[in-house]
């Protein structure tokens, strides 16, 4: 019978790069960036990580299809590097191949990172993966902002809630996010706004509208997982347990979400996983 990963996995050290447009910077920079914080927060050496999951979604466009981009980036040319993707889950999917590497015993001390530099390309929005067959014979025309627009549309449907107060509920999201920005030096838009701002935004797909749909970043945000009692023998203020019995991604037709099960509570400092 499984028994999970509850109090088996610690994060003791995590970082991140500055967001927004970095021009001066390739995915190297960005993912170097946020290992130094993660190793510096976490206080281990680089020598003593065993395993890496790199997760990147626009591979053609930030890194490449393998792990390779952080391997040579980070200087760990002996440690075995599993990249992944898997949409908007990515970095969730890094996160969980380290974690569960822990878990499972296989490695005492395993890095997560994820990475994606898409300014570059000069899109307004997120760019186009690919132009072969495959984009064209698979979701055709597909946008982001359209998919989740038709999720928004038929949770509203499923839940019997009027687009009016859905709309207003989202909003608060979104103020929420600009209102944590404004105390970040690394969020890339770092302004106050008001929920009547949000409500009364250009419409994108409707329900919605401008503030609803995220702004396109170059980034990189890097977690450093071990054991419980390995986490013990770092400061004190690294130690963040996994109180998760597992982190789990799917995604099927008209229904995508994490299950992380239960609450968020505080130890040491920091928010760990929710409580099962």
């Amino acid at each position: 019978m499984a028994t999970g990963i509850r109090d088996k996995v610690a994060i003791i050290g995590m970082g991140c790069s500055r967001f927004g447009e970095r021009w001066d910077c390739g995915a190297d920079d960005l993912m170097l960036e946020a290992f130094a914080e993660a190793v510096a927060d976490a206080g281990v050496e680089r020598d003593r990580i065993e395993a890496a999951w790199l997760g990147v979604f626009y591979q053609e466009q930030s890194t490449s299809k393998s792990g390779l981009p952080l391997s040579m980036a980070l200087r760990l040319p002996n440690v075995p590097v599993t990249r992944v993707e898997n949409l908007c889950a990515t970095g969730t999917e890094a996160l969980r191949g380290a974690a569960y590497a822990v878990a499972a015993g296989a490695v005492d001390i395993a890095l997560a990172m994820g990475v994606e530099k898409l300014k570059d390309t000069g899109f307004s929005g997120l760019p186009e993966r690919t132009k072969g067959t495959f984009e064209d014979l698979w979701q055709p025309g597909f946008t982001p902002p359209g998919a989740f627009a038709q999720l928004a549309g038929a949770y509203a449907a499923r839940h019997g809630h009027d687009m009016a107060t859905l709309k207003r509920a989202m909003a608060h999201v979104s103020w929420k996010s600009h209102e944590n920005a404004v105390r970040n030096p690394k969020a890339h838009l770092r302004n106050r706004i008001r929920i009547e701002q949000v409500l009364e935004a250009p419409m994108v797909a409707y329900p919605l509208g401008l503030y609803d749909c995220c702004g396109v970043s170059d980034g990189a945000a890097c977690a450093i997982v071990t054991t419980p009692a390995i986490a013990a023998g770092f400061h004190e203020s690294a130690a963040t347990t996994s109180r998760c019995s597992s982190i789990i991604f799917w995604v099927t037709v008209g229904r995508s979400r994490t299950r992380r099960c239960g609450r968020w509570k505080r130890t040491a400092g920091r928010g760990t996983f929710g409580n099962c």
